[in-house]
């Protein structure tokens, strides 16, 4: 299950290469994306598995090809992550981390208890399938989390380049509250596991049960789609909510940022 939270990940980044704006590397001891693009996401490295004596060479010519671009990186450790203290080693050149929790669910299990009515009859959740709609997701994705609307815009364009349509691999769904949209929700499904990502909800809007009701439809989808397990990353905030709807930790992982000299995270 540890190989599976990992697993989704990677292939998630394999679409990657169908985006022009991105560079895709595949290589043998580690897989990594660089982009002209001032977002930590799309200058990613994960998958890395070297010697220790090899590992300090890598890290030196990621952070030379982020700094020739101006662009900040992220790095993603895990439970196949080598050497087992790459961490250590990202800390002392000045990364920082982002602590997470892999976890993981089983579809198979009958969601029917956690199913109750929204204690409001104006919650509804809807499947993004059109740019306008992916529009209003990305708005609210980026003001949850206080990330800069530019990098909502480029999350949506790459959306856009996999597909929004039912079948498509990355589906993205939108709650709303009396019709104004409120939270969101994104479900990948590759290395044969059921990936949910950004789950999030506008400060205004938190302690109404919008990140379960979102979450649910994710897991309900992929259920529909043939999906047994469902798989997760969340901050240790977020994670009481994904264990009552029967998410249990498995992992670690590691999001390591690096931020070039004199910019702002």
């Amino acid at each position: 299950m540890a190989q599976a939270v990992e697993a989704n990940l990677f292939a998630f980044f394999q679409h990657l290469a169908s985006w022009p704006r991105v560079e895709l590397h595949d290589e043998p001891h580690c897989c990594w994306t660089l982009s002209d693009l001032p977002f930590p996401l799309f200058n990613s490295v994960m998958r890395a598995r070297l010697p220790g004596d090899r590992v300090d060479a890598l890290i030196d010519a990621r952070l030379a090809e982020c700094e020739a671009r101006n662009v900040p990186m992220l790095w993603w450790t895990g439970p196949s992550t080598m050497p087992a203290d790459l961490g250590e080693r990202l800390d002392r050149c000045g990364f920082v981390l982002e602590a997470a929790r892999g976890m993981v669910a089983d579809l198979a299990y009958h969601l029917g208890p956690h199913d109750a009515p929204p204690r409001e009859s104006a919650l509804s959740v809807e499947a993004v399938e059109d740019t306008a709609t992916l529009a209003q997701w990305s708005q609210v994705l980026c003001d949850s989390f206080g990330a800069p609307r530019p990098f909502g815009e480029s999350f949506a364009e790459f959306a856009v380049t996999i597909g929004l349509g039912p079948l498509s691999p990355f589906r993205h769904f939108l709650a709303r509250v009396n019709g104004e949209p409120a939270a969101t929700c994104s479900l990948f499904l590759g290395a044969g596991v059921a990936g949910i990502y950004d789950v999030s909800t506008l400060p205004e809007r938190r302690k109404r049960g919008l990140g379960r009701l979102i979450t649910l439809a994710a897991m309900h989808e992929a259920r529909a789609r043939g999906y047994r397990t469902a798989i997760l990353h969340s901050s240790a905030l977020g994670a009481g909510v994904y264990r009552a709807l029967g998410f249990r930790d498995i992992c670690a992982i590691g999001q390591y940022v690096w931020s070039p000299p004199g910019s702002s995270r």
